[in-house]
């Protein structure tokens, strides 16, 4: 490989390389969608750098089945560790993540529109943290002057998906609330 090969390869980010706050901010905006699309993002990368015959997308609909996968491959990933260690536990975090998503999800099928909303703020996406903050680290040190992926489509419909759902759940807790004052 040639030093112009080199430094090509070392632009790429290996995963899916963006601030951890959008990641926190989406994953509470959207109610835990964009998890769905962080997991789908970065196995499109490591379909792509890998070569792999698989499906991201559902990957990512299917994240429950397929987080612990998906960490256990940013961990063990040959071309990040010479960069740096990881210093997360694959397994502990993808069961936290599919734990909380559970519980979440059942506690956002309860009745009050109030638990719902509390329901999003179930935090699943901070065992989702430590990984981005390893990949962070890793492009970092392996291209100093690269950039965040960009907001793309799939940041967009989270947005906005997540937008005009909190806005029907307030509107709904509005209403509920003045039902019960009457």
């Amino acid at each position: 490989m040639n030093a112009d090969n080199q430094h090509e390869t070392a632009q790429v980010p290996l995963f899916l390389y963006i601030p951890v706050a959008r990641l926190v901010l989406l994953s509470i905006v959207s109610f835990g969608l964009y998890e769905a699309y962080w997991i789908y993002k970065n196995w499109s990368y490591i379909k792509e750098r890998d070569g792999l015959n698989i499906m991201p997308f559902w990957r990512g609909v299917f994240g429950l089945f397929f987080c612990h996968s998906l960490l256990r491959r940013i961990y063990e990933d040959k071309e990040a560790r010479v960069v740096q260690p990881p210093s997360f536990s694959a397994g502990g975090l993808a069961t936290g993540w599919v734990v909380l998503m559970i519980v979440s999800n059942v506690v956002g099928r309860a009745p009050s529109i109030a638990v719902s909303i509390i329901s999003a703020f179930i935090p699943a996406f901070l065992c989702l943290v430590p990984v981005q903050n390893y990949v962070n680290s890793v492009a970092k040190k392996r291209n100093t002057v690269a950039s965040y992926y960009g907001w793309s489509s799939g940041h967009i419909v989270c947005l906005v998906f997540g937008i005009i759902i909190w806005a029907l759940l307030l509107i709904g807790l509005g209403a509920e609330l003045n039902n019960n004052t009457q």
